[in-house]
């Protein structure tokens, strides 16, 4: 299984274990769910020792795979590259990146994004909102 497939299995799993899939089009719930994977995405390219070219592409792979916008994918990279990230957006890509190490001794998953969901549920507001 290559890197990309076993990115989009954990991805899968993650989101099954979430007893109501989370609406991509809320903002706050697509941030979480954008800075999860953001943070097994990290793990991954550090781990390869990946570029930023590399690891973007692994990102926007995922992120298309489980329904998120090319714009909001876009909006992502450039707050990361822009080094905007604020604390509870950081606690999130660590919770990503824990789940994803875990995930090869744990292939049902852990359940950090269902975690995460709960614990930021409408925490996260769009910059271009009035």
């Amino acid at each position: 299984m290559t890197i990309i497939e076993t990115l989009k299995n954990w991805a899968d799993v993650e989101l099954n274990l979430i007893d109501e899939k989370p609406d991509l089009k809320d903002y706050s719930n697509s941030m979480i769910v954008r800075w999860f994977f953001f943070g097994s995405c990290d793990i991954c390219a550090q781990a390869m020792d990946l570029d930023d070219d590399e690891f973007q592409y692994f990102l926007k792979t995922l992120l298309k795979h489980i329904g998120i916008s090319e714009e909001d994918t876009d909006e992502l990279i450039t707050k990361w590259m822009l080094d905007k990230m604020n604390d509870d957006e950081l606690f999130i890509i660590n919770q990503g990146a824990l789940g994803f190490r875990a995930f090869e001794t744990n292939p049902n998953g852990v359940g950090n994004l269902k975690q995460c969901l709960a614990d930021f549920d409408g925490k996260f507001h769009s910059e271009n909102k009035s």
